[in-house]
């Protein structure tokens, strides 16, 4: 009898150990898997960062509108177009980029900084152009803005912008194209950074 309780405990003990090294592996295993999906998380953020920052290059500093489709999808809103134009689908957007392109034929925008959490991406940039074309309904000054800053916050699904809404200081823009007087005497000019 006292060696079947022995052989009963010894049965017991390593079957307590056998679980609690399946519990372990168990739990290393989810531990792998949820570093993974952290990874591929990542590895998301970055691609979506990498493409606002390509879409910049690509689309408004070489003037491509048409290649609009390899950033966006077919039904991508604006939530912030430009004055008298439609933001809603791709077709509008380029559209708008080309009218944009049109008006400011050597508009460039510089990166200041990217940032991204999940599937928003923030941009910090500043722009700059000639304005040599009339533009919804405003006509050509043929004088140039610079250092315009704006924010752009972009929302992607399945790596392409789906949504975004932005901001870029249209009074020091008007100021600098001659479409509204400049600021009074002692003022900071519009666009000037602040330290």
């Amino acid at each position: 009898m006292k060696r079947s309780l022995n052989l009963l405990m010894r049965s017991a003990l390593a079957g307590a150990l056998g679980l609690m090294m399946f519990s372990a592996c168990a739990k290393n295993n989810n531990q792998a898997s949820n570093g993974a999906a952290v990874d591929s998380a990542k590895m998301t953020t970055e691609a979506n960062k990498a493409k606002v920052k390509d879409f910049y290059e690509n689309v408004i500093n070489k003037h491509n509108a048409d290649v609009l489709d390899q950033y966006c999808t077919a039904n991508f809103v604006d939530h912030n177009p430009d004055p008298g134009m439609d933001g809603n689908g791709l077709e509008n957007n380029k559209k708008n980029f080309k009218a944009w392109f049109a008006s400011m034929p050597d508009a460039h925008i510089t990166v200041d900084n990217v940032i991204a959490d999940g599937d928003l991406v923030v941009s910090m940039m500043h722009w700059g152009g000639t304005m040599k074309g009339d533009m919804g309904g405003m006509k050509a000054t043929g004088k140039t803005a610079n250092n315009i800053p704006g924010v752009d916050i972009v929302k992607f699904k399945d790596g392409k912008a789906v949504e975004r809404w932005g901001y870029f200081d249209q009074m020091a823009m008007m100021q600098q194209l001659g479409m509204m007087p400049p600021p009074p005497p002692g003022a900071p000019p519009a666009g000037a950074k602040k330290m």
